[in-house]
């Protein structure tokens, strides 16, 4: 009987151990977040086969993370398998929690990638329910420009779906014959792409091509060629404290602390549309933000820097430091040092206060990875803890998105995702603030091919166009 009892504490302790027989599902860590971001890199390049192994291998580490589910299911699209595709897409719109703040967003990226997996797979019949779908949940939510993006892929597969129609002649290649009334379809919805975004160049260019194609006048000033009209529609960097504050909701929290990141690479790079280093533009742009802040939020602040175990410059709880003395540190801040990030995200929940009913966020502020180990903690698993205390980690960083930097957008995905918060980044050179989030979207834009006026069934046969099919 005791060797039974012994035997079966060994078999339970083993269970505890494996994590056989339990439900919590361990934080994926940081390699699982690097793959991530090197398959999204080369997806952007084109390289889609890479990519997808870097796509899978992270799903595999980690297939209950939604952004890897995306991420891989729209790859398997794209790499002509649709099927399995579907499965992982469908999979991943299941497991979003009906409590999740951003539930309707992350449904409506699902729904458009599954739209896009059958699109690339030129099933665009199939791909038509999901494009409208997508475009219903997204037109209610505030990102415009991924509107855009979807009612551009609508407007595509409405045009290219003619599948039972191609044609090879003896002095033309294969191709389909598409009618007017579809391409009158098509043109309106690359007319709400760039309603919803004038910025959009690809929905601008389908845009024009069908309005010369049809012979049609423009009807969007937004439309207008002139570099100098869309000029105007353009984010300037002094206006981009509003993005910031949109984008990662900083008025929705009861207490905010700003992590900033004063090291000396904040001194070394530009950002060329401002004209200044970023360690000026990263102050401009906090004491932009501060009076746009609700006065109900309680504020805080601390600074990385100086070395591993040195004090940092500035640090005052949420609601210890007044508005006023709070814009005076910010303007007198000074470089300092190396990144410490993951020293100061260490001690940062003693910026908050104790209270459970309060929803709390760090806006983390910085350019670099941490350079500091702290007796080999994983900066991912050490996140999902501070999840557990209801604190958000918001990040904005000046990095560009090049493989150079994997090791910091790693760290700042699992720390964004973790505490179910988010990722902009300046795009240096078209001086735009971009969610990190939104990167894998943006690759499903696609120009429509040229089109010719059609002869193919004789002259009595009116309304009919061609568009050559890629061989």
């Amino acid at each position: 009987m005791k060797v039974l009892c012994y035997s079966l504490v060994l078999l339970i302790l083993g269970m505890i151990a494996s994590g056989h027989g339990f439900k919590t599902v361990p934080p994926p860590d940081k390699q699982a977040y690097r793959l991530h971001y090197q398959g999204s890199l080369l997806y952007a390049e084109g390289k889609y086969r890479q990519a997808g192994s870097n796509f899978e291998r992270a799903y595999r580490l980690f297939p209950e993370n939604f952004s890897f589910a995306l991420a891989h299911g729209l790859c398997l699209g794209r790499l002509g398998d649709p099927a399995t595709a579907k499965t992982v897409l469908e999979k991943a719109r299941r497991m979003i929690s009906p409590t999740d703040q951003e539930r309707q967003q992350k449904l409506a990226l699902a729904t458009f990638f599954l739209g896009m997996s059958f699109s690339y797979a030129d099933r665009y019949g199939e791909a038509l329910p999901f494009l409208k779908d997508a475009i219903a949940m997204q037109d209610k939510m505030p990102q415009k420009s991924l509107l855009s993006v979807f009612y551009n892929a609508l407007g595509k597969a409405i045009l290219l779906n003619q599948g039972r129609n191609s044609h090879r002649s003896n002095y033309q290649s294969l191709h389909y014959h598409v009618h007017r009334r579809d391409m009158e379809k098509a043109f309106a919805a690359f007319e709400s792409a760039v309603k919803a975004d004038p910025e959009n160049t690809t929905a601008l260019y389908n845009y024009r091509l069908l309005a010369d194609t049809l012979q049609v006048g423009s009807i969007l000033p937004e439309a207008d060629s002139t570099q100098a009209r869309r000029k105007e529609y353009k984010p300037t960097f002094i206006n981009m404290h509003k993005t910031i504050i949109s984008d990662l909701k900083l008025n929705n929290y009861d207490e905010l602390v700003f992590l900033v990141d004063i090291s000396g690479s904040m001194v070394m790079e530009q950002v060329v549309c401002y004209g200044a280093d970023r360690f000026t533009a990263m102050k401009d742009l906090c004491l932009k933000i501060l009076p746009e802040i609700d006065t109900s939020v309680a504020l805080g602040i601390g600074t990385i820097g100086g070395v591993c175990d040195s004090p940092p410059d500035l640090w005052f709880q949420a609601g210890g430091i007044n508005r006023v003395d709070l814009r005076s540190k910010l303007r007198f801040l000074i470089p300092d040092g190396t990144t410490p990030l993951l020293t100061m995200l260490l001690r940062c929940p003693e910026l908050f206060t104790d209270n459970p009913q309060h929803s709390k966020s760090i806006f983390l502020i910085s350019d670099g990875a941490n350079t500091c180990r702290e007796g080999g903690i994983d900066i991912c698993e050490w996140a999902s803890t501070l999840a557990k205390k209801g604190i958000a980690v918001n990040v904005l960083t000046f990095l560009s998105t090049t493989s150079d930097n994997t090791d910091a957008f790693a760290e700042y995905l699992c720390l964004a995702e973790n505490t179910k918060a988010n990722i902009i980044y300046l795009d240096n050179y078209r001086c735009r603030l971009e969610p990190f989030a939104f990167d894998i979207v943006k690759t499903c834009q696609s120009k429509i091919p040229p089109m010719e006026k059609s002869n193919c069934l004789g002259g009595s046969v009116r309304g009919l166009w061609n568009v050559v099919v890629a061989e």
